[in-house]
């Protein structure tokens, strides 16, 4: 458990973590500091918190916290690893689900990630980045009326409450459900559309080079050509800063 007697803020700006704790409530409180430093950027601290908590107590959830972090560090492989023990040992397990299809995705198995993602965002406390990766894998796979239609539920329901996973919250990224939808919109044919998405998602992330990339595409689309040149050159601009 986490509380001023068995977590705090030590030199350095780490979580450490204290007290007397029973081996259960010692494993979960290495868990949930790595799960903290997964979200301040601190990959390589929280990998480390999450094997403190396996040498404690090998548990899904230790090894889901493990595997996020690996994964956001660039060690697929060893994050699709932990993520199958997690799942050996709790086979519904929403986080490892989440973390596993994210681990597909990013090695180019979109229909693997959209079983794993599909079996994560059912869940009564879904992760709101699990439901932006689905309709990722939808897009990928070639069915952009399903991937706008996850993006409409997403905008409309708002991000998922579902915290565990670690790494950046929903809001990290908030242009992105609607540049999504934007690539939907373009590949269904509908240029208009896409540039209503494209202007929402410059308005929340003014400074993403990719913004301008996919609004440049889809001022092509609708022959706008003045404007999708100046769209390449504000994200050349931003990609050089």
């Amino acid at each position: 458990m986490f509380d001023r007697d068995t977590t705090g803020l030590v030199e350095g700006g780490r979580w450490g973590v204290a007290g007397d704790l029973s081996e259960d409530d010692l494993a979960t409180a290495h868990r949930r500091r790595a799960i903290l430093l997964c979200r301040l950027g601190e990959y390589a601290q929280a990998e480390a918190a999450a094997t403190e908590s396996l040498a404690t107590r090998l548990t899904a959830a230790g090894y889901t916290a493990r595997a996020m972090p690996r994964c956001l560090l660039g060690d697929l492989e060893g994050a699709w690893a932990d993520a199958e023990r997690a799942l050996l040992l709790d086979a519904t397990h929403v986080s490892a689900h989440a973390v596993r299809g994210r681990v597909f995705l990013a090695m180019g198995r979109p229909a693997d990630a959209l079983a794993d993602f599909d079996m994560s965002t059912v869940a009564e406390s879904y992760d709101g980045d699990a439901r932006v990766d689905r309709a990722e894998c939808l897009l990928i796979l070639g069915e952009p009326a399903r991937a706008a239609a996850a993006c409409d539920e997403i905008i409309a329901t708002g991000p998922g409450a579902f915290h565990e996973l670690g790494g950046l919250p929903p809001q990290g990224e908030p242009h992105r459900v609607h540049l999504l939808r934007a690539r939907a919109h373009l590949a269904l044919g509908d240029p208009v559309a896409a540039l209503t998405d494209c202007f929402l998602a410059a308005d929340l992330s003014p400074c993403s080079p990719e913004v301008y990339e996919v609004r440049a595409e889809a001022y092509q689309a609708a022959d706008a050509m003045g404007d999708a040149s100046a769209d390449l050159a504000k994200a050349a601009e931003l990609r050089a800063a």
